[in-house]
Order: C-alpha cells, then sequence, then structure tokens
C-alpha cells in the first residue's frame, strides 16, 4: 500500500496546541485583576522589533512602546484596560513594575534564544 493511502487509512493526525498555553499569569492593580498570560503573535513581533530598534527611542518614547504592548496583552483578556486606564490607575513605579512583569517572557525567551546561539545578552533582554 502506497505511503499515502496508508495515512488515509489511519486517519487524522490532530495536533493540540491549546496544551501549549503558558502557565496563568496576573497582575493586580487598581482594584482589578489583569491577565497578562496571552501573549498574541502580533505583539510578539511588534516587540521584537521594538527591541531591535530600542535605541533609537527616548526615555519617553521607550515608556509609551512598553505601555502600548502591554495595554494590548491586557486587552485579550479584558477590553476595559487602556492607556488612560493605566494611566489614571498606576504610578511610575507601579506602571515600570507592570511592564516588567507583563514583558518578562518576551525577556526570558529572547535572552534564551541568544544562548542557544552562543551571543552575548545585554541586561535589558
Amino acid at each position: 500500500m502506497p505511503e499515502k493511502e496508508k495515512e488515509l487509512a489511519m486517519g487524522p493526525v490532530i495536533k493540540d496546541f491549546d496544551k501549549l498555553a503558558p502557565q496563568q499569569r496576573q497582575a493586580r492593580l487598581g482594584g482589578r485583576v489583569i491577565d497578562v498570560t496571552t501573549i498574541p503573535a502580533r505583539v510578539l513581533m511588534e516587540a521584537a522589533r521594538f527591541a531591535d530598534e530600542i535605541e533609537k527611542y527616548s526615555g519617553e518614547e521607550r515608556l509609551d512602546k512598553a505601555l502600548s504592548l502591554v495595554v494590548r496583552i491586557a486587552k485579550v483578556h479584558d477590553p476595559e484596560i487602556t492607556l488612560d486606564w493605566l494611566l489614571d490607575n498606576a504610578d511610575l513605579n507601579q506602571l515600570l513594575a507592570l511592564i516588567d512583569f507583563t514583558l518578562e517572557p518576551l525577556k526570558t525567551r529572547a535572552r534564551e534564544e541568544h544562548e542557544k546561539k552562543g551571543e552575548a545578552v545585554t541586561p535589558e533582554g
């Protein structure tokens, strides 16, 4: 029996990618629980571009860009989280900590990729 016919006779192969979901990550801020577990691929790609070009941004631009990423991640589970909501409900220290917490999986992944390639890793990730 040809290989293709064997595959068809055995039935479909189904791979459940939902099992690859990361451990749940939540932040508490302004009396709300903000789920930042799911990082959409589009946001991941934007974060990678941002990391590659970070030197060309001023401090304020870096903060704006990082907060924009955090908002887009938080909106996956709570569409009411906006930049205005974050700015009205957090002080600077809370915002910086929220950015670090939310983007930590991206930084960890980037660090692991660099280590696999044997590249030096900067403190920023």
